[in-house]
């Protein structure tokens, strides 16, 4: 994927708005499930990991569980947000109410944040837990978890030195120190080794290199967490053909006979239309380029993968970078039909990218959602009008 401006919940591009991530990719994918209550094979937020023998909490119980979701976007990855327990609340309480029923935090550990890091030492990887912000983190994913069947998803998100250089031992000693620090939360809580893992160039990390650094980190999780589920992509924007081309086999993660492993993508294809700052949003995309790339990752779980859950981590559309406010059916459309169409029917779970900014859906400011894409999202929204290309998206 080549960035043309500020993207989709990735990697520490500048731009309006305040979203300071670049995410997009041509063939990124995801969709929606429903099913199996979380409660199913979970502990407390505070309680030990639950063994096998009493019902662990399976991958495929849990992306059965976990439906539509949403990132709690640009707050622990960058500055554009209050990074308060208070600020966090507001979004997960709104969107809960609606229905959604998994919640990605993105954290930044070894770049960086409002001027300090979260570990120790960016070339060893090891993770203050002194750090202010960590207690925040903590408390954030504490109070998710007393939600009701609320899956919480905990990541490595820019990161660029240590993907840029791949620093193997950094991560591995990341996940040691995060795997320390949660083990006894909820199995509701999952974790995801690493975001986009791009060079600070964009171009995709060595595919050997993430499976080797992917393989140490898993083994730090596995040495202490037996059953926390633990959720593996691609090597540059998470688009969903990267998966075939790295995971080529699972012998660094389980060799296929892990029952806590999940694959997840990202989807913002087509980009010409997803991505921000795109000029209009009138683009004449269609339901193969929403479903292709949920196509692919379906082929790769049910062959390679061995049946393994997919999880659409991030998705959205960047409208905000142009329009002051959401009068455009063409977006309504998308964001209409992608999970309660198209994702669905391939039984993967979304987590819709709202940053608060471009890609707004709640707003910060109100503490409400002040445009109807929630509605949209829902698979039923008011248009202005009745045809979708109309001045809204001119």
């Amino acid at each position: 994927m080549l960035q043309l401006s500020v993207a989709c919940g990735g990697d520490d591009a500048p731009g309006l708005g305040g979203n300071d991530g670049t995410g997009g990719a041509a063939d990124a994918a995801g969709g929606s499930g429903t099913g199996a209550s979380a409660s199913t094979g979970t502990g407390g937020s505070t309680g030990e990991p639950i063994p096998e023998d009493d019902g662990a909490l399976t991958a495929t119980i849990a992306g059965a569980g976990m439906g539509r979701g949403v990132n709690l976007g640009q707050m622990f990855e960058s500055t554009q947000h209050p990074r308060t327990l208070e600020a966090a609340k507001a979004k997960i309480d709104a969107y809960y109410a609606r229905g959604f029923r998994n919640l990605r935090i993105p954290v930044t550990w070894t770049e960086p944040v409002g001027g300090d890091l979260l570990v120790g030492d960016p070339t060893v990887g090891d993770v203050n837990r002194d750090h202010p912000r960590l207690a925040v983190i903590e408390s954030v994913v504490d109070y998710a978890l007393t939600k009701p069947d609320l899956y919480v998803v905990l990541n490595a998100h820019h990161e660029k030195a240590l993907k840029t250089e791949s620093r193997s031992a950094v991560l591995e000693r990341l996940w040691q120190d995060i795997t320390d620090i949660f083990q006894t939360r909820s199995n509701r809580l999952l974790f995801e080794i690493l975001n986009e893992p791009h060079k600070d160039d964009t171009s995709p990390m060595p595919a050997a290199d993430l499976r080797l650094m992917t393989g140490l980190a898993y083994a730090k999780i596995r040495a202490v967490d037996p059953y926390r589920i633990v959720i593996i992509g691609g090597n540059q924007w998470f688009a969903a053909a990267e998966v075939p081309v790295v995971w080529t086999q699972l012998d660094e993660v389980g060799s296929g006979a892990d029952k806590y492993l999940m694959a997840e993508f990202h989807h913002y294809n087509p980009w010409t239309f997803c991505g921000d700052n795109q000029g209009t949003y009138d683009d004449p995309w269609t339901d193969m380029q929403m479903s292709s790339p949920m196509q692919t990752m379906k082929n790769w779980a049910d062959t390679v993968g061995g049946g393994m859950p997919v999880y659409i981590g991030e998705w959205g559309v960047g409208w905000q970078s142009v329009y002051p406010t959401m009068t455009c059916n063409n977006i309504r459309l998308w964001y209409e039909q992608f999970d309660s169409v198209q994702a669905s029917s391939f039984g993967q779970p979304t987590a819709v990218w709202d940053d608060g900014g471009w890609f707004r859906v709640f707003s910060h400011a109100t503490g409400a959602f002040d445009n109807n894409l929630i509605d949209c999202i829902e698979g039923n929204c008011t248009w202005d009008g009745e045809e979708r290309y109309n001045a809204g998206c001119q």
